[in-house]
């Protein structure tokens, strides 16, 4: 605790008899033989220096990529180049695509096109239009199940019904087997006399009447 000083001159002139008397105990304390141990008072110890670094300047991202990281500049630009690329090529792809199914279009009907590239309708049909060009008409009687037989394909079909009708296919699966329709399927039973049995229903449910309750 610290002691309190007083500048009022009158207090202390009062403290002087105290302090002479303070003054003759240790004369006489000296006199005796005795000795007055001055003790060191507290010290002060300047705290140590703190290290502060130097402040660094701050870069701004893009200048420091630019800057200090030109393999990285490069690497993007070769990407880039690379997907500009692939854009050219598939678009010089797509126009070659796009150039054989035009030729093809000129000889061939959808139904050779599709046989000929494995595309559906749809796929082709839109390459035309993008294209602008059209594939050719189908010819009459282009269809198997609606060409006109010979004489010598009919005769061969009347020989293989009859062969049905004895293994007991019905007409359906007559025509099925004949791929043809069921026009031609009349023509040939009438032209050759072939008395092909028609399919028969099969038996009624019984019937019972209902009787009146009692």
């Amino acid at each position: 605790m610290n002691a309190y000083i007083s500048s009022d001159i009158n207090m202390v002139k009062e403290l002087d008899p105290k302090r002479h008397e303070l003054a003759l105990l240790q004369a006489d304390w000296l006199e005796k033989g005795g000795t007055i141990e001055v003790l060191a008072g507290p010290s002060f110890k300047p705290a140590p220096v703190r290290y502060e670094p130097p402040p660094t300047k701050k870069t701004p991202r893009h200048e420091k990529i630019a800057a200090t990281d030109t393999p990285y500049m490069d690497k993007i630009t070769r990407r880039d180049m690379e997907r500009e690329e692939r854009v050219a090529q598939r678009a010089n792809d797509k126009a070659n695509h796009l150039e054989r199914i035009r030729k093809l279009s000129e000889t061939m009907t959808y139904a050779q096109a599709i046989e000929q590239t494995g595309l559906t309708k749809r796929q082709l049909q839109r390459l035309a239009v993008e294209g602008g060009f059209c594939f050719k008409g189908a010819e009459h009687g282009s269809n198997p199940r609606k060409a006109r037989l010979t004489e010598a394909q009919c005769a061969a079909y009347a020989e293989r019904l009859k062969s049905f009708k004895e293994v007991g296919l019905t007409r359906n699966q007559a025509m099925g087997q004949l791929g043809v329709t069921f026009k031609t399927f009349n023509k040939l039973l009438e032209r050759f006399a072939i008395d092909y049995p028609k399919s028969t229903r099969g038996p009624q449910p019984a019937f019972f009447p209902k009787t009146p309750k009692q």
